[in-house]
Protein backbone atom coordinates (compact mmCIF):
# COMPACT_ATOMS: atom_id res chain seq x y z
CA UNK A 1 0.00 0.00 0.00
CA UNK A 2 2.86 2.37 0.74
CA UNK A 3 4.43 1.67 -2.63
CA UNK A 4 1.08 2.15 -4.36
CA UNK A 5 0.58 5.37 -2.46
CA UNK A 6 4.01 6.71 -3.43
CA UNK A 7 3.44 5.77 -7.06
CA UNK A 8 0.01 7.37 -7.05
CA UNK A 9 1.43 10.51 -5.42
CA UNK A 10 4.10 10.72 -8.11
CA UNK A 11 1.51 10.43 -10.86
CA UNK A 12 -0.55 13.19 -9.28
CA UNK A 13 2.52 15.45 -9.02
CA UNK A 14 3.37 14.79 -12.68
CA UNK A 15 -0.20 15.55 -13.71
CA UNK A 16 -0.18 18.81 -11.77
CA UNK A 17 3.16 19.81 -13.31
CA UNK A 18 1.88 18.98 -16.81
CA UNK A 19 -1.29 20.99 -16.19
CA UNK A 20 0.67 23.99 -14.94
CA UNK A 21 2.93 23.87 -17.99
CA UNK A 22 -0.06 23.58 -20.31
CA UNK A 23 -1.73 26.59 -18.69
CA UNK A 24 1.51 28.57 -18.77
CA UNK A 25 2.23 27.95 -22.45
CA UNK A 26 -1.42 28.62 -23.35
CA UNK A 27 -1.22 32.01 -21.63
CA UNK A 28 2.17 32.66 -23.20
CA UNK A 29 0.85 31.82 -26.65
CA UNK A 30 -2.14 34.12 -26.18
CA UNK A 31 0.05 37.06 -25.17
CA UNK A 32 2.51 36.30 -27.97
CA UNK A 33 -0.22 36.49 -30.60
CA UNK A 34 -2.59 39.09 -29.21
CA UNK A 35 -1.16 41.25 -26.43
CA UNK A 36 1.72 43.57 -25.68
CA UNK A 37 2.36 45.60 -22.56
CA UNK A 38 2.48 49.40 -22.39
CA UNK A 39 6.05 49.34 -21.09
CA UNK A 40 7.09 47.22 -24.07
CA UNK A 41 5.70 49.85 -26.45
CA UNK A 42 7.28 52.68 -24.47
CA UNK A 43 10.68 50.97 -24.83
CA UNK A 44 10.53 51.76 -28.57
CA UNK A 45 9.48 55.40 -28.27
CA UNK A 46 12.85 56.36 -29.77
CA UNK A 47 11.90 54.67 -33.06
CA UNK A 48 10.62 57.46 -35.29
CA UNK A 49 7.88 57.17 -37.90
CA UNK A 50 10.55 57.59 -40.57
CA UNK A 51 12.35 54.48 -39.34
CA UNK A 52 9.02 52.66 -38.99
CA UNK A 53 8.24 53.38 -42.64
CA UNK A 54 11.62 52.23 -43.98
CA UNK A 55 11.33 49.54 -46.67
CA UNK A 56 14.50 49.71 -48.77
CA UNK A 57 17.97 49.88 -47.21
CA UNK A 58 21.17 50.12 -49.26
CA UNK A 59 23.70 47.69 -47.77
CA UNK A 60 27.08 49.46 -47.80
CA UNK A 61 25.61 51.79 -50.43
CA UNK A 62 25.76 49.27 -53.26
CA UNK A 63 27.82 46.12 -53.70
CA UNK A 64 26.44 44.37 -56.75
CA UNK A 65 25.40 47.01 -59.25
CA UNK A 66 27.70 48.01 -62.08
CA UNK A 67 31.23 49.04 -61.23
CA UNK A 68 30.40 50.60 -57.85
CA UNK A 69 32.48 49.60 -54.82
CA UNK A 70 30.91 49.01 -51.42
CA UNK A 71 31.15 51.80 -48.81
CA UNK A 72 32.41 54.27 -51.39
CA UNK A 73 31.07 57.78 -51.81
CA UNK A 74 29.97 56.87 -55.34
CA UNK A 75 27.96 53.90 -54.04
CA UNK A 76 26.19 56.03 -51.44
CA UNK A 77 25.35 58.79 -53.93
CA UNK A 78 24.05 56.26 -56.45
CA UNK A 79 21.67 54.67 -53.93
CA UNK A 80 20.40 58.09 -52.81
CA UNK A 81 19.73 59.13 -56.42
CA UNK A 82 17.79 55.90 -56.88
CA UNK A 83 15.49 56.88 -54.00
CA UNK A 84 16.59 54.57 -51.20
CA UNK A 85 14.96 54.99 -47.76
CA UNK A 86 18.05 54.24 -45.72
CA UNK A 87 21.78 53.54 -46.02
CA UNK A 88 23.79 51.03 -44.00
CA UNK A 89 27.53 51.51 -43.53
CA UNK A 90 30.41 50.42 -41.27
CA UNK A 91 32.93 52.46 -39.28
CA UNK A 92 36.47 51.95 -38.00
CA UNK A 93 39.06 54.15 -36.31
CA UNK A 94 42.45 54.59 -37.96
CA UNK A 95 45.65 54.55 -35.92
CA UNK A 96 45.70 58.36 -35.86
CA UNK A 97 42.08 58.69 -34.73
CA UNK A 98 40.11 59.29 -37.94
CA UNK A 99 36.67 57.69 -38.22
CA UNK A 100 36.44 56.02 -41.63
CA UNK A 101 33.79 54.04 -43.49
CA UNK A 102 35.03 50.52 -44.20
CA UNK A 103 33.77 47.00 -43.55
CA UNK A 104 36.58 44.48 -43.12
CA UNK A 105 39.34 44.66 -40.50
CA UNK A 106 41.91 44.18 -43.30
CA UNK A 107 42.40 45.66 -46.76
CA UNK A 108 42.82 42.38 -48.63
CA UNK A 109 39.34 41.92 -50.12
CA UNK A 110 38.35 45.45 -51.10
CA UNK A 111 41.72 47.19 -51.57
CA UNK A 112 43.71 44.18 -52.83
CA UNK A 113 46.66 44.81 -50.53
CA UNK A 114 47.78 43.76 -47.02
CA UNK A 115 47.26 45.78 -43.86
CA UNK A 116 44.72 46.53 -41.13
CA UNK A 117 42.50 49.59 -40.83
CA UNK A 118 43.10 50.23 -37.14
CA UNK A 119 46.88 49.97 -37.58
CA UNK A 120 47.11 52.45 -40.48
CA UNK A 121 47.18 56.25 -40.48
CA UNK A 122 44.49 57.95 -42.54
CA UNK A 123 47.01 59.45 -44.97
CA UNK A 124 48.40 55.96 -45.63
CA UNK A 125 45.09 54.22 -46.33
CA UNK A 126 44.98 52.42 -49.69
CA UNK A 127 42.20 53.02 -52.21
CA UNK A 128 39.14 50.86 -52.75
CA UNK A 129 39.65 48.84 -55.93
CA UNK A 130 37.86 46.58 -58.36
CA UNK A 131 38.53 45.73 -61.99
CA UNK A 132 36.92 48.96 -63.22
CA UNK A 133 37.69 51.77 -60.79
CA UNK A 134 39.38 53.10 -57.67
CA UNK A 135 37.84 55.19 -54.91
CA UNK A 136 39.27 56.66 -51.71
CA UNK A 137 38.17 55.25 -48.36
CA UNK A 138 35.82 58.01 -47.12
CA UNK A 139 35.75 59.67 -43.74
CA UNK A 140 32.54 59.15 -41.79
CA UNK A 141 31.89 62.88 -41.52
CA UNK A 142 32.24 63.27 -45.29
CA UNK A 143 29.59 60.62 -45.86
CA UNK A 144 27.28 62.22 -43.31
CA UNK A 145 27.54 65.57 -45.10
CA UNK A 146 27.04 63.98 -48.52
CA UNK A 147 23.87 62.02 -47.71
CA UNK A 148 22.13 64.95 -46.00
CA UNK A 149 19.34 64.85 -43.42
CA UNK A 150 16.49 63.12 -45.22
CA UNK A 151 17.98 59.68 -45.80
CA UNK A 152 17.95 57.25 -42.89
CA UNK A 153 21.23 55.78 -41.66
CA UNK A 154 22.34 52.52 -40.02
CA UNK A 155 25.88 52.67 -38.59
CA UNK A 156 27.58 49.40 -37.67
CA UNK A 157 30.54 49.77 -35.30
CA UNK A 158 33.13 47.17 -36.24
CA UNK A 159 35.76 47.98 -33.63
CA UNK A 160 35.67 47.79 -29.83
CA UNK A 161 36.85 51.33 -29.19
CA UNK A 162 35.44 53.88 -26.75
CA UNK A 163 37.10 56.61 -28.79
CA UNK A 164 35.31 55.43 -31.93
CA UNK A 165 31.94 55.50 -30.14
CA UNK A 166 32.62 58.96 -28.69
CA UNK A 167 33.78 60.47 -31.98
CA UNK A 168 31.06 58.78 -34.02
CA UNK A 169 28.39 60.03 -31.62
CA UNK A 170 29.78 63.56 -31.70
CA UNK A 171 29.65 63.62 -35.51
CA UNK A 172 26.05 62.40 -35.46
CA UNK A 173 25.12 64.91 -32.75
CA UNK A 174 26.63 67.85 -34.66
CA UNK A 175 24.26 67.03 -37.52
CA UNK A 176 21.21 66.52 -35.25
CA UNK A 177 21.14 62.83 -36.16
CA UNK A 178 20.99 61.76 -32.51
CA UNK A 179 17.63 63.49 -32.07
CA UNK A 180 15.90 63.73 -35.47
CA UNK A 181 14.86 60.09 -35.70
CA UNK A 182 16.91 59.21 -38.78
CA UNK A 183 19.76 57.14 -37.33
CA UNK A 184 20.26 53.62 -35.98
CA UNK A 185 23.56 52.36 -34.57
CA UNK A 186 24.62 48.89 -33.52
CA UNK A 187 27.27 46.17 -33.58
CA UNK A 188 26.95 42.46 -34.27
CA UNK A 189 29.33 41.97 -31.36
CA UNK A 190 27.55 41.84 -28.01
CA UNK A 191 30.11 43.81 -25.98
CA UNK A 192 30.17 46.72 -28.42
CA UNK A 193 26.38 46.75 -28.76
CA UNK A 194 26.02 47.04 -24.98
CA UNK A 195 28.36 50.02 -24.98
CA UNK A 196 26.30 51.74 -27.68
CA UNK A 197 23.03 51.08 -25.85
CA UNK A 198 24.51 52.52 -22.67
CA UNK A 199 26.22 55.51 -24.31
CA UNK A 200 23.02 56.99 -25.76
CA UNK A 201 19.79 55.05 -25.29
CA UNK A 202 17.85 57.59 -27.37
CA UNK A 203 19.45 56.20 -30.55
CA UNK A 204 17.71 52.98 -31.67
CA UNK A 205 19.82 49.83 -31.95
CA UNK A 206 19.65 46.54 -33.81
CA UNK A 207 20.54 43.31 -31.97
CA UNK A 208 23.94 41.69 -31.79
CA UNK A 209 24.20 38.03 -32.82
CA UNK A 210 23.94 36.97 -29.17
CA UNK A 211 20.83 39.12 -28.64
CA UNK A 212 19.17 37.52 -31.68
CA UNK A 213 19.89 34.09 -30.19
CA UNK A 214 18.57 35.21 -26.79
CA UNK A 215 15.33 36.33 -28.42
CA UNK A 216 14.61 32.86 -29.77
CA UNK A 217 15.65 31.14 -26.54
CA UNK A 218 13.11 33.31 -24.70
CA UNK A 219 10.53 32.47 -27.37
CA UNK A 220 10.94 28.71 -27.02
CA UNK A 221 10.88 28.97 -23.21
CA UNK A 222 7.59 30.85 -23.41
CA UNK A 223 9.06 33.89 -21.64
CA UNK A 224 9.36 36.24 -24.62
CA UNK A 225 5.86 37.85 -24.41
CA UNK A 226 6.53 39.00 -20.83
CA UNK A 227 9.97 40.61 -21.17
CA UNK A 228 11.54 43.58 -22.89
CA UNK A 229 14.35 43.26 -25.41
CA UNK A 230 17.51 45.42 -25.35
CA UNK A 231 17.20 46.52 -28.99
CA UNK A 232 14.61 48.69 -30.81
CA UNK A 233 14.74 47.17 -34.30
CA UNK A 234 15.00 43.45 -34.94
CA UNK A 235 17.22 42.13 -37.71
CA UNK A 236 18.51 38.86 -39.12
CA UNK A 237 20.27 37.60 -42.28
CA UNK A 238 18.62 36.03 -45.29
CA UNK A 239 21.35 33.60 -46.26
CA UNK A 240 22.31 30.31 -44.67
CA UNK A 241 23.99 30.94 -41.31
CA UNK A 242 27.70 30.35 -41.76
CA UNK A 243 29.49 28.40 -38.98
CA UNK A 244 32.81 30.20 -39.46
CA UNK A 245 31.20 33.63 -39.25
CA UNK A 246 29.12 32.61 -36.24
CA UNK A 247 32.29 31.36 -34.52
CA UNK A 248 33.92 34.76 -35.11
CA UNK A 249 31.01 36.60 -33.50
CA UNK A 250 30.13 34.28 -30.61
CA UNK A 251 32.77 32.68 -28.32
CA UNK A 252 31.55 29.11 -28.87
CA UNK A 253 33.51 26.00 -29.97
CA UNK A 254 33.51 25.52 -33.74
CA UNK A 255 31.81 22.14 -33.36
CA UNK A 256 28.88 23.73 -31.54
CA UNK A 257 28.69 26.50 -34.16
CA UNK A 258 28.45 23.86 -36.89
CA UNK A 259 25.70 22.09 -34.97
CA UNK A 260 23.77 25.33 -34.52
CA UNK A 261 24.05 26.30 -38.18
CA UNK A 262 22.88 22.84 -39.21
CA UNK A 263 19.91 23.00 -36.83
CA UNK A 264 18.66 26.39 -37.98
CA UNK A 265 19.91 26.35 -41.58
CA UNK A 266 18.00 27.09 -44.74
CA UNK A 267 17.19 30.20 -46.73
CA UNK A 268 15.80 31.96 -44.86
CA UNK A 269 16.98 30.06 -41.82
CA UNK A 270 14.31 27.88 -40.21
CA UNK A 271 14.77 29.84 -37.00
CA UNK A 272 13.67 33.08 -38.66
CA UNK A 273 10.48 31.63 -40.10
CA UNK A 274 8.93 31.83 -36.62
CA UNK A 275 6.79 34.83 -37.59
CA UNK A 276 5.08 34.96 -34.18
CA UNK A 277 8.24 36.59 -32.81
CA UNK A 278 8.38 39.19 -35.58
CA UNK A 279 4.65 39.94 -35.35
CA UNK A 280 4.88 40.43 -31.59
CA UNK A 281 7.81 42.81 -31.99
CA UNK A 282 5.92 44.78 -34.62
CA UNK A 283 3.00 45.24 -32.23
CA UNK A 284 5.53 46.66 -29.76
CA UNK A 285 6.58 49.21 -32.39
CA UNK A 286 9.80 47.34 -33.24
CA UNK A 287 10.39 47.06 -37.02
CA UNK A 288 12.22 44.09 -38.53
CA UNK A 289 14.93 44.34 -41.18
CA UNK A 290 16.35 41.45 -43.20
CA UNK A 291 19.86 41.47 -44.67
CA UNK A 292 20.39 40.08 -48.16
CA UNK A 293 17.39 40.78 -50.38
CA UNK A 294 19.14 40.51 -53.73
CA UNK A 295 17.11 38.35 -56.13
CA UNK A 296 13.64 36.99 -56.85
CA UNK A 297 14.19 33.97 -54.60
CA UNK A 298 14.97 36.33 -51.72
CA UNK A 299 11.80 38.32 -52.38
CA UNK A 300 9.69 35.17 -52.31
CA UNK A 301 11.38 33.80 -49.20
CA UNK A 302 11.25 36.94 -47.11
CA UNK A 303 7.60 37.67 -47.62
CA UNK A 304 7.22 34.66 -45.32
CA UNK A 305 9.03 36.39 -42.47
CA UNK A 306 6.66 39.39 -42.11
CA UNK A 307 9.60 41.81 -42.21
CA UNK A 308 9.09 45.55 -42.63
CA UNK A 309 12.32 46.35 -44.50
CA UNK A 310 15.20 44.74 -46.31
CA UNK A 311 18.90 45.45 -46.79
CA UNK A 312 19.99 44.97 -50.37
CA UNK A 313 23.23 45.03 -52.34
CA UNK A 314 21.12 46.02 -55.38
CA UNK A 315 19.13 49.13 -54.42
CA UNK A 316 18.20 50.16 -57.97
CA UNK A 317 16.86 46.69 -58.73
CA UNK A 318 14.84 46.58 -55.51
CA UNK A 319 13.40 50.04 -55.98
CA UNK A 320 12.40 49.48 -59.59
CA UNK A 321 10.82 46.06 -59.03
CA UNK A 322 9.62 45.44 -55.52
CA UNK A 323 9.37 48.40 -53.16
CA UNK A 324 5.60 48.85 -53.31
CA UNK A 325 4.51 45.39 -52.25
CA UNK A 326 7.59 43.59 -50.92
CA UNK A 327 7.14 43.85 -47.17
CA UNK A 328 4.22 44.00 -44.77
CA UNK A 329 3.75 47.20 -42.82
CA UNK A 330 3.76 47.56 -39.04
CA UNK A 331 0.57 46.13 -37.56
Amino acid sequence: MVLFGEENSGMISASIAASVLLIYFTISGHFLRHRVFKWQIEKNACVSKQIMDVVTIAHRGSKREGELIENSMAAFKSSIEAGIDMIELDVWLTSDGEVVVFHDPTFDRVCRCPGRVNETKFADLPTLKNDSREDPIPKFEEVLDAIGDDVGLIVEFKQDSDELIRKGHEMLKQRQRTTNGTTVWFSLKYKINKKLQKYDSSIPTLPSIIEVAQTYVLYYLGIFPFVNVPYNIFGFPSDDINAARLHGLIPLPMGLCRLLTWAVGGKPARLFKQTKVVDNLRRRGCPTYILGVNDEEDIHSFKLTHATGGLTDRPKWMLSNHKKNMFKKII
